[in-house]
């Protein structure tokens, strides 16, 4: 029986999907397929993770009537959910996909009042005790009271984190994970000062050994598209690096390919696989991922295809 993950996916969205054979900026495009589903980094790491198996219970803000559509869409697959109801209504994320590329237009998040705030800090308070495993996705709502889970006690925890901004507080405490891609990885080196001269053959050793020297973070993993995905960590104070590159295949739509990616290596820790293996399978789930149209259609047979191919690409360097 796979352990319960909580995930804090605070800044959802209803997603609006809209598939096109030619884009043109400018021009009136007639659509004949739209498809409209709940969507964000915590909505698509919770479906993806329990395609795999996991077990996720998702906690997010959720307003008005996209909020309730996204409500019932989720219990209606059998996800367990920690729902704070706000006044302002859920954002709308439109996606525009066309040979294999897509467009995203993306609202602003709603913004909290005092009171909702108040409501996530007690309703958080309810589940921390009891989770052993956590999960943070993504960005959070405007006016959002970042100090209230900032003063979380992370004794018993083991944490995970897919997300850049205000999250300086939880990696100083210590995170299983932190999965960022390459601009945002630029932004973290940024914030801490190290300097990024990225035509040096020992950029990522560099920079990745000064990150997990400075926070005690057990393991660092950039993705950058097509690109190799590379994960880091120190065993004993010694530097260690793994790197995949993902197969071409044929793109439906690829959102939340990093989302999935997360709920790829969420699920592989939790059945106990090594790092080079959670990297493995992690970015099987991604590639997969991006091969349908919405995330949690992803074939489980064709991810463990994916993983034979991946493996043959591991390169380990010490």
């Amino acid at each position: 029986m796979p352990q319960e993950i909580l995930i804090l996916g605070l800044n959802p969205a209803w997603q609006r999907l809209f598939f096109l054979d030619k884009f043109t900026p400018g021009e009136v495009h007639r659509i004949t397929n739209v498809e409209e589903y709940a969507s964000g980094k915590g909505i698509n790491c919770s479906r993806v993770l329990q395609n795999l198996g996991g077990k996720p219970l998702l906690m997010h803000f959720l307003g008005s009537d996209h909020g309730s559509r996204i409500f019932d869409e989720i219990s209606g697959c059998g996800i367990g959910q920690a729902p704070i109801w706000i006044k302002e209504p859920t954002r709308t994320c439109t996606t525009i996909a066309c040979g294999g590329e897509a467009t995203e237009l993306i609202e602003p998040s709603p913004v909290l009042s005092d009171f909702e705030n108040k409501d996530f800090a007690q309703t958080l308070g309810e589940y921390w005790n009891t989770a052993h495993c956590v999960a943070l996705c993504g960005s959070f709502p405007g006016n959002f009271d970042v100090e209230c889970i900032n003063g979380l006690d992370f004794t018993g925890k083991r944490v995970f984190v897919d997300a850049i901004e205000n999250i300086d507080s939880w990696l100083e405490k210590g995170v299983e994970l932190l999965k960022i891609n390459m601009h945002e990885y630029s932004k973290l080196l940024d914030r801490m000062g190290i300097p990024q001269v990225k035509s040096s053959p020992q950029f990522w050793k560099m920079t990745a050994t000064a990150v997990l020297e400075r926070l005690p973070i057990k393991n660092l993993v950039v993705t950058d598209e097509e690109s190799p995905v590379r994960a880091f960590r120190l065993v004993e104070k010694k530097f260690q690096s793994a790197t995949v590159t993902p197969p071409a295949v044929e793109v439906q739509n690829s959102v939340g390919a990093g989302d999935s990616f997360f709920a790829g290596w969420l699920y592989a820790d939790s059945m106990g696989l090594e790092f080079e293996e959670c990297l493995v399978k992690s970015t099987a789930v991604a590639v997969a991922r991006c091969e349908v149209d919405k995330p949690w259609m992803l074939s489980l047979e064709r991810v463990a295809e994916l993983e034979e191919t991946i493996r043959e690409s591991l390169e380990q360097q010490e």
